[in-house]
């Protein structure tokens, strides 16, 4: 039955989630300062103590506290980040935890069920799961601060607070990592491929930090002064 898959693809992961809270210190005039609290979503990836989350989760923050499944309350540290993507990695000390299976965001197809794992709004409790379809692939959306050329478009319910969870398919494995939505729409969210971060978790545990190539070129457009004066007509 549909419902026992589901139920057992949330049990694999849960012991996985993390509940993420930040806190960032705001200062005015006169150097008063106050805190400013956020809140997010985490995936266990690493039994030593290290997840992932929304880059924007943790950006600017003075302080991260991690809460896990089994109540288990640490103090975390950002090791790595890839502002491009969204992605941090963050570590705690003296965990032993319990990593989410990584899938495979490459095999997913549109019309396949996917379920959404986090801490919406930073409720109190067992992470929220919500359901929902694939609803489209290779999304491709613009904000101010950042291009994301691949999302994954999906209905299933996403609300501030689950930035950084996870998105599994039936098997639990985990396919996206819940990015985004849009305020003023009714079921339209979107998630990062596993398959994008997958690299940067390897590179962190390879060297130590997040290592990513780059090409250094720089593009002009080619007006008819460059043309004539490079013969490129």
């Amino acid at each position: 039955m549909l419902s026992e898959e589901v139920v057992k693809a949330v049990e694999k992961v849960k012991p996985s989630i993390v509940n993420v809270s930040t806190v960032k210190m705001v200062y005015e005039f006169f150097f008063y300062a106050f805190p400013v609290h956020g809140v997010g979503s985490g995936i266990v990836v690493d039994e030593e103590g290290l997840f992932l989350t929304n880059h924007h989760v943790i950006r600017g923050s003075d302080r991260i506290q991690a809460s896990f499944y089994d109540g288990l309350m640490m103090e975390g540290r950002v090791v790595g980040v890839d502002p491009s993507l969204d992605i941090a990695l963050v570590k705690v000390d003296g965990a032993n935890l319990k990593p989410a299976e990584l899938g495979d965001s490459d095999t997913l197809r549109v019309g396949e069920i996917v379920i959404a794992v986090g801490n919406p709004l930073g409720l109190a409790g067992e992470p929220t799961v919500t359901m929902g379809v694939v609803s489209a692939l290779d999304r491709q959306i613009v904000s101010r601060e950042l291009f994301f050329p691949e999302l994954i478009q999906t209905d299933a319910a996403i609300n501030p607070g689950n930035s950084g969870g996870p998105l599994v398919n039936l098997k639990g494995e985990v396919v996206a990592v819940n990015t985004a939505i849009i305020p003023f729409a009714q079921g339209i969210s979107f998630a990062i491929p596993i398959s994008s971060i997958k690299p940067l978790i390897e590179s962190f545990k390879k060297y130590g930090r997040i290592v990513k190539p780059w090409l250094g070129v720089k593009t002009i457009d080619v007006n008819r002064q460059i043309t004539n004066y490079y013969s490129l007509g």
